[in-house]
């Protein structure tokens, strides 16, 4: 993890507060470091002031360079997502550049899993909005089709498909006594009774710590590969069943 000398330059400017500048620190030492804090100790533990510990400095240093702690949240989840917009190939449908939206931005989220209820729970990110993103996005619905009235809802619709299912998938784990947690799951699915829930418990084999609500485990260990595939096509699907139908001749 990135470090920096303790020693503080300060420099002073006549009418103004001192900047705190720390000898070899930037702002994207701070968001990177910041980011492999939530990695390693999941986003209700993250603070400035252990941020600041890390690096070797104090939580002014921190502020001065990057913000608040909303503001670092918000540059965190810029960075985990930086590389999720697919290029624009030559005559590539619309439906295969969605797909391959999806695709990305689900393994972006993968790769942090910690920082997926930043994208879903959380608008502190909007401090950061992604406008290539959007635009790229409303581009690609204008193309399919969509009328210009219905651009904004579906364009909500789109989004929110896009962060729905990685932040259910990517749930927060329990971080007391998960062991005991995870087993109480096991327990009640053992007992479900067969007569009130018949269906339930001739799927259970198949559904069993790989379906939402009967899991103890997220996508971090158990990833939804097939359900999210399943996702995406029905997505698709309905974007293309909501299209306006061509004039008939």
């Amino acid at each position: 993890m990135p470090r920096t000398s303790k020693s503080l330059r300060t420099q002073a400017s006549a009418g103004s507060r001192a900047a705190p500048v720390a000898v070899g620190l930037s702002r994207e030492v701070i968001v990177e470091a910041a980011l492999a804090e939530i990695d390693g100790k999941g986003l209700a533990a993250f603070s400035l002031r252990g941020l600041a510990r890390s690096l070797g400095v104090n939580a002014s240093v921190v502020v001065w360079h990057v913000g608040n702690r909303d503001a670092v949240v918000a540059e965190v989840l810029r960075l985990v997502l930086q590389d999720t917009l697919p290029p624009r190939l030559p005559g590539q449908p619309w439906q295969a550049w969605l797909r391959s939206l999806f695709m990305r931005f689900r393994a972006a989220i993968q790769r942090h899993p910690n920082t997926a209820p930043l994208i879903g729970a959380d608008t502190v990110s909007n401090l950061r909005p992604d406008f290539a993103l959007v635009e790229a996005i409303l581009s690609v619905l204008a193309e399919a089709g969509v009328p210009e009235d219905r651009l904004c809802s579906t364009y909500n619709a789109v989004q929110a498909a896009l962060v729905g299912f990685v932040t259910q998938e990517l749930a927060h784990m329990p971080t007391e006594d998960l062991q005991s947690w995870q087993a109480g799951i096991q327990a009640n699915l053992e007992d479900v009774d067969a007569e009130r829930y018949p269906h339930l418990v001739r799927l259970l084999p198949s559904l069993t710590n790989r379906a939402f609500i009967l899991r103890w485990q997220n996508g971090a260990v158990v990833p939804m590969d097939s359900s999210f595939e399943i996702f995406v096509n029905h997505v698709i699907a309905g974007l293309e069943a909501s299209l306006p139908k061509p004039a008939q001749p």
